[in-house]
């Protein structure tokens, strides 16, 4: 704190002290003796170097607790490494509003620790709970896939009849896989592993995980690549969480007969883009700036009923994490390109 800001915290006092040695002197210039201007400025003179003094020997007793009030203040404070809450270390108090204050800091941050720490313990019971979930809906999602592919021998009315239910198997596994991807991505970091993977084989695999879908849909991906080998640094795990999303957006709103093209380009200097395109309905101009934010649905998942709004914010989230680009491109009944561009300095953030 400065010294102005000080004087002006004691403004009043400094106002009342004057006031009061003022009339003071009045009153002994009418009551005692009457005093001569010298006198009158002696007393003065005393009076404002015993007040400065005053003042001056209590500022230098606050200053460092002042500094240190300001320095917190405007600067990033040092976190706590087992709970990640800014520290207030204050040093000693050396008056009781001091103190005072030193303490209501002492508790508020006492009552926020409990509290955060009473959040984390919920959020942790609640992602174990959802995981469990997820795992134990996995068995029975088995068997019934199981189940259909059983039913390959029935007649045509019966295999028609399966194959709606394959369908709603297969729409339960990708929810299933969405959920679960996204409660883990709050502990990211315990799930993450780097390594040099080939993209156009981390992209294929993608493609293939959903023939299926493609197959039903009547929609036909390609995957193309100038050359057959394109090496990049990523988690491939989660790599192909972004790209299944990427490719399930571009089938859901495609139509019968319409392409869906995985293209793949290096980079000079390391890294490689990736994109999605299809001859879909496209996104209208107003939604493509929030078509990454958590729950938005915009106009065509409002008309088709088939969005969640959390699949594109899943990708975007893995992408910013594993230090990916993503950005789309869309015109309104031409189709839509999303771009995933892994760049290695990205990657090394993260390291």
């Amino acid at each position: 704190m400065r010294p102005l800001d000080y004087l002006l915290d004691r403004l009043s006092l400094i106002i009342g002290f004057a006031v009061a040695l003022l009339f003071l002197l009045l009153v002994v210039h009418l009551a005692v003796a009457r005093l001569h201007a010298v006198d009158a400025g002696y007393i003065l003179l005393l009076g404002g170097v015993s007040g400065a003094t005053c003042l001056l020997v209590d500022y230098l007793r606050q200053r460092r607790f002042r500094r240190a009030v300001a320095r917190l203040l405007g600067a990033d404070r040092e976190a706590d490494p087992a709970t990640g809450f800014p520290l207030l270390q204050l040093p000693p108090a050396k008056s009781r509003e001091q103190r005072a204050l030193a303490e209501l800091l002492t508790g508020s941050q006492r009552s926020a620790l409990e509290a955060l720490q009473r959040h984390r313990r919920g959020a942790e019971e609640h992602r174990a709970f959802v995981d469990l979930w997820v795992h134990n809906m996995k068995t029975p999602l088995s068997v019934l896939e199981l189940t259909v592919q059983q039913q390959a021998g029935q007649d045509q009315d019966a295999q028609a009849e399966w194959r709606s239910v394959a369908e709603e198997v297969d729409e339960l596994g990708r929810g299933f896989e969405l959920m679960l991807a996204a409660s883990r991505l709050e502990r990211f970091e315990l799930d993450l592993k780097l390594v040099t993977v080939d993209l156009v084989e981390v992209a294929r695999a993608s493609v293939n995980e959903l023939r299926r879908a493609w197959i039903r849909g009547g929609v036909f991906p390609s995957v193309e690549a100038p050359v057959a080998l394109v090496e990049v640094e990523t988690d491939p795990k989660w790599l192909q969480v972004v790209l299944r999303q990427l490719l399930t957006n571009a089938m859901k709103y495609s139509a019968t007969g319409q392409k869906v093209r995985v293209g793949i380009q290096p980079r000079e200097g390391g890294g490689a883009t990736v994109t999605v395109s299809d001859d879909g309905i496209g996104i209208p101009p107003e939604d493509v700036p929030r078509v990454f934010d958590r729950f938005f649905t915009g106009a065509n998942g409002r008309r088709t009923k088939a969005s969640t709004g959390m699949g594109l914010f899943l990708a975007a989230e893995v992408c910013r994490r594993l230090g990916h680009g993503l950005s789309v491109e869309s015109s309104v009944g031409q189709g839509s390109t999303f771009t995933v561009e892994l760049r290695p300095e990205g990657i090394h953030r993260l390291l």
